[in-house]
């Protein structure tokens, strides 16, 4: 019989080393309640002199299949890039949607209960607009899906443009979009969206054959949060699509806005009297 071939020291010492840590971690894992938010978490050990083949016969040999192992050359960046790029790839298509390349409805979510604690905070203005392309299943039954996906795609790219850098689009799903506006109150909100609407109407979109032109409208909903209320993300979404629903239903290719409630919402002690203000303002 073949005898088995033996392994150096170091390399026994490493399996040791392993297989010990995989006990130690396992343990961990089942007398202490992992967090919920951390799917799991890399550990790194360099090995010296050991090429990715030799490890490849130790994992299968010692059962250490489960320890990722990224080759270091006499150039290691080139691995590391790709990891790096693999990882931001990741983390991109995780909080962007695929097809018009703005967040999709879970970074939304994330970055709207962000802005309306800092509107808390400092007191200033977040607009929430929600957008709804109009006849958008005619467009898809009339000149196909790749030309409706096309007009999402310009939707989503005319959205981006005509925004500032800290504003934020977001596709909900469909033909359903929303545009978080921190810093912008109803007047400036208003303004904003019914030039959107204008211009991206004036946009002229071609059938497959060249030989149809046809263009897109749009309804929007939109609502205002002062700053100085307790509401939630799912109040202003609400808000925004009653204001939607209005514009459906108004005749289409406008704007509505959905008022917050705001003396109700504000603690009585915060709200200053009139005889107050004299003396506060008038020096009386």
């Amino acid at each position: 019989m073949p005898k088995e071939k033996k392994i150096n020291f170091s390399e026994q010492a490493l399996v040791t080393e392993l297989s010990e840590l995989q006990k130690q971690l396992r343990c961990l894992y089942q007398t202490h309640q992992p967090c919920p938010e951390t799917n799991g978490i890399c550990i790194f050990r360099l090995l010296e002199n050991c090429s990715q083949e030799r490890w490849n016969e130790l994992a299968a040999k010692h059962d250490l299949r489960q320890w990722m192992t990224i080759p270091l050359e006499k150039a290691p960046f080139p691995h590391l890039e790709n990891l790096q790029k693999t990882l931001e790839k990741l983390a991109y298509q995780t909080d962007h949607d695929p097809l018009t390349g703005v967040a999709n409805r879970r970074a939304f979510d994330r970055i709207l209960d962000i802005e309306i604690e800092r509107s808390k905070r400092a007191k200033t203005p977040l607009s929430l607009a929600i957008f709804d392309l109009d006849d958008f299943k005619l467009v898809n039954d009339t000149y196909g899906h790749s030309k409706g996906d096309e007009v999402l795609t310009r939707f989503a790219d005319h959205l981006q443009a005509s925004t500032r850098r800290y504003d934020l689009a977001a596709r909900f799903g469909g033909e359903e979009f929303a545009l978080i506006l921190a810093g912008s109150g109803v007047v400036k909100a208003s303004q904003l969206l019914q030039r959107l609407l204008h211009e991206f109407e004036q946009i002229e979109f071609q059938s497959a054959d060249k030989k149809k032109s046809f263009n897109v409208t749009c309804s929007v909903g939109f609502t205002c949060f002062k700053g100085a209320m307790n509401v939630t993300d799912k109040d202003l979404v609400n808000l925004a699509d009653e204001a939607l629903y209005e514009a459906k239903t108004a005749g289409k290719n406008q704007v509505k806005v959905s008022r917050l409630p705001f003396v109700d919402d504000v603690p009585n002690e915060t709200l200053v009297q009139a005889n107050e203000k004299q003396f506060l303002f008038g020096g009386k």
